[in-house]
């Protein structure tokens, strides 16, 4: 496993984690803090970079297809 994808997990467990104390804080124990921080993961786990991080966690190949193809 490469640093940068140990510090893209490090980043996502730390965020989600402060985000969860800080609606607890502002919004109260309730779905609604829960959904929230729901949301924040879906947003954070979507993006090209942690598709990366867990496709490499998995196992699965890296295909390399850029936006214009031979």
């Amino acid at each position: 496993m490469r640093a940068r994808d140990v510090r893209a997990i490090g980043f996502w467990i730390a965020s989600s984690v402060a985000l969860l104390i800080v609606a607890i804080v502002l919004l109260g124990v309730g779905p609604a803090t829960l959904a929230f921080v729901a949301a924040y993961n879906v947003w954070l786990l979507t993006r090209p970079r942690m598709i990366r991080v867990l496709r490499r966690l998995r196992g699965q190949s890296l295909e390399r297809i850029g936006y214009y193809e031979d």
